[in-house]
Parts: structure tokens; sequence; C-alpha cells
């Protein structure tokens, strides 16, 4: 995924990679980015052994899949009414696994509704959040006020959470603390594997806002830092061009 700016006023736009976000005249590393120094684990690196080559093009699935499931929560979050052969494009076995994935969270949701008081305004939809003192940003999924209190929601459709995701949400809570000036004390990381985890099919991580966990990421920042040190790079482009011009 890359980012884009336009900036109409001059007619181009710059185009620069996901390691990155370009806040105002600034640029934030990836928390996503920082974290991939963490290992997978061995049941992963078996998995490599086992797949071989098929490995990328697996891999490059699941990430297309995650980021359709997510482009259907967000629309259907903005209150857009999302249909299933809004993915026929994908395919029949793909966009009817996405669809029935889609239906479990919106079990999740409802169920969340009807327990709690739940409140969020569009602009809290893929927020992006940077902390300007340690120098990193990244996308929640969703901030809600739920029964008065501030809460981050991650959907995560990946076969396994570990450690590395729970330091994704310390880093993005603690950004969200420094933008708004209130207290973070909750991250909730929604669990919809392939294969389903229970009856329900999903299950619920909750992560508390901890100094212990805050200090790991940043020790992990430290440790990529080490050992990257490359820049931005941007590419800049006319945003339109004609024959008579040239």
């Amino acid at each position: 995924m890359k980012f884009y700016e336009f900036k109409e006023d001059e007619k181009r736009v710059d185009i620069f990679n996901e390691r990155f976000y370009k806040i105002e005249d600034k640029f934030y590393r990836n928390v996503t980015t920082i974290l991939g120094i963490i290992d997978k684990g061995y049941n992963y690196a078996e998995w490599l052994k086992q797949t071989g080559f098929n490995s990328e093009i697996i891999v490059d699935r699941a990430g297309k899949f995650g980021t359709a499931f997510h482009e259907l929560v967000e629309r259907y979050l903005l209150e857009e009414t999302v249909k299933y052969h809004d993915n026929a494009h994908l395919g029949s076995q793909t966009a009817t696994a996405l669809w029935e994935r889609f239906m479990i969270w919106l079990d999740f949701w409802e169920e969340l509704n009807e327990k709690h008081e739940v409140i969020y305004q569009p602009e809290s939809i893929e927020l992006v959040c940077y902390d300007e003192v340690f120098e990193y940003a990244g996308t929640i999924d969703l901030v809600a006020n739920v029964d008065g209190k501030l809460e981050i929601f991650d959907w995560k459709t990946g076969n396994y959470l570990g450690n590395k995701e729970k330091l994704q949400m310390s880093a993005y809570m603690n950004a969200l603390k420094e933008m708004t000036k209130k207290e973070v004390l909750k991250a909730n990381l929604i669990h919809l594997p392939a294969k389903k985890p229970n009856k329900k099919g999903y299950r619920i991580v909750e992560v508390e806002n901890t100094d212990k966990l805050f200090n790991l990421f940043i020790a992990t920042q430290q440790v990529f830092n080490s050992e990257n040190t490359d820049k931005p790079k941007v590419l800049t482009l006319p945003l339109e061009v004609n024959i008579k011009e040239k």
C-alpha cells in the first residue's frame, strides 16, 4: 500500500511508500514496519518451508483479503449499504469467504452495541495517529467511546495473534493519548481467523495500556532504528499532461 498527497494548486501528486506516514511536513515511521523485525515464530518458519514459493502468493492473498474486509467494515460503519456482490471481482470463493467473515464481525458489532453504549464519529474510522516525541504513526481501525470511556478497536483476519499485535495497540493507545490528551485505557483486538476459534467465530483480546508494554514497543523501535537508516523516497508526478505543452 502506498500513500498519496495531492497538491491541486501545484497540479502534482507526491507518492511515498508504506514504510512512512507524512504528517504535515514531517515523516513518521509506520508502526507495522517497526514491528516487522519481530520474528513470527517457529510455526511460521515451518510453514514457509512447507509452502515454498507458494508462501508469497498465500501471504499476498491474505493481505488483499484483509484489506477488502477492512473496507467492508469501514463502509458499514459509515452507514453505507454493503452487498455481497461488492467483492464479486475477487472471485466467488473469496467473495463468499469474505462475506461470511463480515457476517461474523456483524454479530460481534451487534452484540457489543446491545451490551454497551458505543459512540463514534466518522472521522474516528481508519484514524491516523502519530507520536511526535517518538516519531511513529499508524492507522487505528476504530476509536469509540464505550460507556463513556475511550477505546480502540482493531480487526484482525489473520490466523495468529501474538505480542506483536499487542505492541501495536500499545503504540496506538499512547499516540492517541498524545493527540487527544485523553486517557485510553484499553484496546480491543477482534480476531476473526479463517479457522473459527469458537462457536461465535471470533474472539476478543483486550490489551491494557501499560508502561511495561509501551516500553517494550520503544525498545523494539530502538532496535529497528539501529538497523534501518533509510529515508522516505518521494515520487512526484503531474496531475495532468497535454501533448500541446510538450
